[in-house]
């Protein structure tokens, strides 16, 4: 296994001669392309369809590629086989699971096949590496590839043997042939296959003859990570290349009000001072001053020793007086978004009523690698390096703001050293093309500071909830009315939205599972003077944490044990769709019902006797098309401070690629979720955010770390997302615990506010 290891050394991804292009076309039902029969068997797809382009290069086929765009390409030569990988890789396996997927139908040993970065291209079709989309969205045309390449491979043994294709196989690597003993290798192989047709089906394994799918594989690009080579956003290094750092507006819609660069201009090695205008939506800048210098030291130097007076505006947004406008809002009618029955009457007739309101608090996202980008201008566009998650749309940005064709950008993708939704924003790429730009010819490395990457976010939305239930005399919920209001994330890409989307709402809200006689789902909106953006499992994380917190308060006013309160009230299995989005794999209450009892039974819920002062919660929710359940054992120090001991996960995520990486990204979902529910919290006061580092925005250390188990169910369903299904119902299983620990429920968080972290 070979992972290239950044676009640095070869940033067009081929050599002088152009190899590695590959033409396009759209010519039948299915599509995939094959081109490039001299340098061998290359093949493009996109997700779900096949299509075939012969190797001629006529001018009809030439034509036709201009419609063409595929998501990945496979290049099979003397060389060897290499898969271009068009997502992001941040850690999350993005990269490794591609790769199993193509070597598996490919008949391929693990450690051959090679792995180059797609730069952004939109004939990759969707590069945006968010939604726990990945193994997802390639799992069928990644292996369907792999296995026309398969069959052309053995047909060209086949033709150059004289031999029928059905008495030849492919293995590690090679066409062999029982019969004559003869074999080739792929690369042998490669230029007579290009020029034969694709299959328009080809046959995919069995399940049970998987050798690669469904076995642990360590990441592709561990090896040069080890060895230090591995090339991240940060490490990007160009010839003759300057560095900056930007001051920035303390708040979005803020203006530079006066400058005086001359003391930061006599900083050693510091070259330009240079004002940046802000930028409204979708370039979503703050406004800022540049120092370009020598080195990123000078730049930093020069930075302080700015004089600046910011216009940052009157009246704007503080934390507090958001929260009771939010909170005005729920006590309020809203939207309504799903209603069944009437749940009026049934509050009319209710023989008990319950009522909370939750608040959660902005957040940030603090990947450890804070944001990074390295552009040049010339007379020919704008050539960029980054860790992004989204190149595609990073370049429409850049073309567009530097008044260039799209044709004249080009971004480069390195390794990101964490995202969490952070990275798929351009706005420090597009910082770091500006700067470019005044300086053309000169290569400039644009890196924020952590307090940057804190105070200039793209913040998970400040929200509140306000959930009512009404029990009969039995004890039996009749009605559940959830009221929900934050600003939309639509704002950050539509100056003036300001309600909930049906794509948010649909995270943990309007796809609410039990079956109660009277459901009544609202929503309100309100803007907000700060960016909101995607954070890691999105509106998922508010709604699954008021849902499940009150599902346990109920439970305990009906006198019923909360895991079976949860599987009574999920009933039968349904298969529910609230939306054309939940078509064709809605949301199965088997499964869910499936995770919730196997998390109960390897947890012994209810059987274990737990240490004294130890408490345990539960949660469970659907996000991502996978279904999760978790135990948390917990208990309070001397100082009244929660400690977490223990936590339990199981996951249905369908059928499992790579179980080493889904295990990663379960056990890295618990320090996520743990560290925002004991730590996150943005504070804005006058539309700034007062937060700046680790001292006041903190993670979660190694001495708090709890054990973590993780079951992954067995599944022939097709694979789900992993990425983000592991984080919201964490902290609701932590909160469970407290109220046991404590007798008292946690409405608000993070548990700081209560003292208890």
């Amino acid at each position: 296994m070979s992972a290239a290891r950044t676009p640095i050394r070869n940033p067009a991804g081929e050599d002088a001669t152009g190899k590695g292009r590959v033409f396009k076309a759209e010519l039948d039902r299915r599509r995939f392309v094959q081109a490039g029969a001299a340098a061998g068997l290359t093949l493009g797809f996109t997700p779900h369809v096949l299509a075939r382009l012969n190797t001629a290069g006529t001018s009809s086929a030439a034509d036709a590629a201009k419609s063409f765009a595929p998501a990945a390409y496979i290049r099979i030569d003397a060389s060897g086989t290499t898969l271009i990988v068009h997502r992001s890789e941040m850690g999350q396996g993005a990269r490794t699971s591609c790769a199993m997927l193509l070597a598996e139908e490919l008949e391929l040993p693990w450690e051959e096949i090679r792995i180059e970065q797609a730069d952004g291209d939109p004939k990759y079709g969707n590069q945006n590496t968010d939604g726990s989309t990945t193994v997802r969205l390639n799992w069928q045309p990644l292996r369907e590839a792999g296995a026309a390449a398969r069959t052309m491979l053995v047909a060209a043994a086949a033709q150059g043997w004289d031999v029928a294709a059905g008495e030849c196989r492919a293995e590690a690597g090679r066409v062999l042939h029982a019969g004559s003993g003869r074999s080739a290798t792929y690369g042998e192989l490669a230029a007579v296959a290009a020029t034969l047709d694709v299959p328009e089906k080809p046959m995919l394994k069995d399940k049970k003859d998987h050798k690669i799918l469904g076995t642990p594989r360590a990441l592709v690009d561990v090896p040069d990570i080890v060895r230090g080579q591995a090339v991240y956003g940060i490490d990007v290094v160009r010839p003759g290349m300057l560095y900056a750092s930007i001051e920035r507006c303390p708040t979005i819609k803020g203006t530079l009000g006066s400058l005086d660069p001359e003391a930061a201009l006599a900083v050693p090695g510091v070259k330009k001072v240079l004002p940046l205008e802000g930028a409204a939506q979708p370039f979503n800048l703050n406004a800022g001053v540049a120092v370009v210098a020598e080195n990123t030291f000078a730049a930093l130097k020069g930075r302080k020793a700015l004089q600046i007076e910011w216009k940052t505006g009157e009246g704007l947004e503080s934390s507090g007086a958001f929260r009771d406008k939010l909170q005005q809002l729920v006590d309020g009618d809203g939207k309504p978004f799903r209603s069944e029955g009437d749940f009026a009457a049934a509050k009319a007739a209710a023989a008990r009523t319950l009522s909370a309101s939750f608040h959660g608090p902005h957040l940030v996202h603090a990947p450890m690698e804070p944001l990074a980008a390295t552009a040049v201008v010339t007379d020919e566009g704008c050539e960029i390096w980054a860790p992004c998650q989204d190149p595609m749309t990073a370049r429409q940005r850049v073309a567009a703001a530097l008044e260039l064709d799209l044709a004249q950008v080009t971004v480069h993708v390195t390794l990101l050293g964490g995202g969490f939704g952070r990275k798929s924003k351009p706005d420090f790429i597009l910082e770091a093309a500006k700067i470019a730009q005044q300086m053309k010819g000169t290569p400039i490395k644009l890196t924020w500071t952590r307090e940057d990457e804190v105070r200039h976010g793209f913040y998970r939305a400040q929200n509140a909830q306000k959930l009512e239930a009404t029990l009969d005399e039995s004890g039996r919920l009749t009605g559940w009315r959830q009221h929900t209001a934050f600003p939309t994330i639509l704002s950050t890409f539509m100056p003036g939205a300001t309600d909930p989307s049906g794509f948010e709402l649909g995270m943990g809200l309007t796809n609410l599972p039990y079956r109660i006689p009277s459901i009544q789902l609202e929503s309100s909106g309100i803007a907000s003077d700060v960016r909101i953006g995607w954070l890691r499992s999105v509106c998922n994380t508010f709604h699954a944490h008021a849902v499940n917190c009150f599902v346990d308060e109920i439970a305990e006013a009906a006198g019923k044990d909360p895991v079976q309160w949860r599987l009574e009230m999920l009933g039968e299995p349904r298969k529910l769709e609230f939306s054309d989005r939940d078509k064709p794999y809605g949301l199965d209450t088997g499964r869910l019902s499936a995770v919730i009892r196997r998390c109960a039974e390897v947890s012994r819920w209810g059987e274990k006797t737990l240490a004294e002062g130890v408490q345990r919660g539960f949660a469970s929710h659907f996000s991502f098309l996978t279904y999760v359940a978790a135990t948390l054992d917990a208990s309070l120090d001397e100082e009244g401070k929660v400690k977490v001991h223990e936590v339990d996960l199981v996951v249905d995520c369908g059928t499992v690629v790579n179980p080493d990486t889904v295990r990663a990204q379960m056990e890295g979902a618990v320090v996520f979720a743990l560290s925002m529910a004991f730590f996150g919290e943005i504070t804005v006061e006058n539309g700034a955010v007062q937060q700046s580092n680790f001292h006041d925005y903190p993670m979660l250390r190694i001495d708090q770390m709890p054990r973590v188990n993780v079951e992954i169910l067995d599944s022939d369903a097709p694979p789900s997302g992993v990425g983000e299904p592991g984080v919201p119902p964490i902290a609701p299983a932590l909160v469970n615990a407290i109220a046991k620990l404590t007798g008292k429920r946690v409405y608000d968080l993070p548990l700081t506010r209560a003292g208890l972290a």
